[in-house]
């Protein structure tokens, strides 16, 4: 038996005894949404929400993801040298090519440390151990204010990940690397060439390279002390991040005989729990209806997607030829636009939401999710709802009517950033 076997006239026929047999597999079959015109098949890739299978997602399918580590964003981004980071990355894992780890190599070499004279050199030693070194890391300890571990490389970078500013997170981790690599290149002067610089040329050294690394971040500090006096320590400029209100934004009743569909998605918990919400209003800002469902286990992208298809469906049933959809997802406007994007398990219900829109007047339109709180508040009242459940307004629910007359009335609302 073949699958068109099933459907006639559009619609699905499933034989009785398939009815008999697993009555929930025939009513599975049934809420399956057939295409109104054929549609070419196509191979979907499960794990993507558009089903397309991209060189990407094959070569981490076939490799696997590689060992994640809290400190890579720390010793490999945009505002560090990667030769600075090379030293700490070799350092982490025990690869630079001290006195110790040449012994472990077969060499057979006299060892002491270059910088106090007194103890055999490892990689402990000189970048942790040393009495002359460990003086670097007593003044990042004081002059930054923050209690780390100066014993450990790794230690250092995980408790840098600690501190609530970003500004003095980032200048603390870059503090770490430029001092690694300060002691790397001062022990290989000393070992090779014979040469020694003074300890304060070390600090100017490490103030300079840190301050040269901040100019390419684009962090800014809070208008806290410590970012102030951290600022100051290292001579950069204070860049403070300004609390100022976006340009407000308000609905905007439609054009005279356009009927105007907002709607909106929602998603909440691990295994989400997705939820729609759409009003309908004219042009005079009249309120039509408004509708809320329960959609089940859905992803955001899906719910905002179900929600738009939603609002065709009930345009279409209401017999409504001149609508204007308004979303904050741009991922679906994109989707109406290019006819692309669209999430594979609900292939065959965009393309017969996308045949009526063609088939009468119908824009898609994006808006911020400021224009759209009603159908945001809409869609988390549909959190509240049993599973697969719909209710529908033909009048305000009383917890929209705020909404409506700020909508009504033109007011914005606006957002801090």
């Amino acid at each position: 038996m073949k699958v068109s076997d099933c459907i006639t006239n559009g619609e699905w026929c499933i034989p009785e005894y398939i009815v008999n047999r697993d009555s929930n597999l025939a009513t599975h079959i049934c809420n399956i949404t057939l295409p109104v015109d054929d549609i070419p098949d196509m191979l979907c890739w499960a794990s993507v929400p558009d089903g397309i299978l991209t060189n990407k997602i094959a070569f981490r399918t076939l490799n696997g993801i590689g060992q994640r580590t809290v400190w890579a964003n720390s010793l490999w981004n945009t505002h560090t040298p990667p030769s600075r980071s090379f030293i700490t990355w070799r350092l982490l894992n025990n690869k630079l090519p001290t006195d110790e780890n040449l012994r472990k190599r077969g060499c057979f070499i006299v060892s002491i440390c270059c910088f106090c004279l007194q103890e055999s050199e490892t990689s402990q030693h000189i970048f942790f151990d040393c009495p002359v070194t460990s003086n670097l890391w007593e003044w990042l300890r004081k002059g930054t204010n923050q209690s780390l571990d100066c014993t450990n490389c790794l230690l250092m970078l995980i408790g840098g990940l600690s501190i609530s500013s970003k500004m003095v997170q980032q200048l603390v981790q870059s503090i770490i690397i430029h001092t690694i690599w300060v002691i790397w290149r001062e022990r290989n002067q000393r070992y090779f060439h014979d040469k020694k610089q003074a300890m304060t040329t070390l600090f100017n050294t490490i103030l300079s390279e840190v301050n040269q690394s901040y100019n390419l971040s684009l962090v800014k500090g809070s208008p806290a002390m410590l970012d102030y006096n951290v600022a100051k320590l290292f001579n950069i400029p204070f860049k403070v991040k300004r609390i100022t209100p976006i340009h407000g934004t308000s609905w905007k009743p439609p054009s005279a005989g356009v009927f105007k569909l907002n709607c909106d998605g929602s998603s909440i918990g691990s295994q989400p729990c997705g939820s729609i919400g759409i009003v309908i209003r004219d042009s005079d800002s009249n309120f039509i209806g408004a509708i809320c469902s329960n959609i089940g286990h859905a992803t955001p992208l899906e719910a905002e997607f179900s929600a738009c298809m939603l609002a065709i469906e009930r345009a279409q049933h209401m017999g409504l030829t001149n609508i204007c959809l308004e979303t904050d997802s741009l991922q679906v406007v994109n989707a109406f636009r290019t006819k692309l994007g669209a999430p594979w398990k609900m292939r065959a219900r965009w393309f017969n939401c996308l045949k009526f829109c063609y088939g009468i007047i119908c824009s898609f339109v994006h808006i911020p999710r400021e224009g759209n709180m009603v159908a945001d508040v809409i869609a988390k009242n549909g959190q509240g709802l049993s599973l697969y459940s719909t209710q529908w307004w033909s009048s305000p629910p009383s917890f929209i009517n705020s909404l409506l007359l700020r909508d009504s009335l033109g007011l914005p609302f606006s957002r801090l950033a």
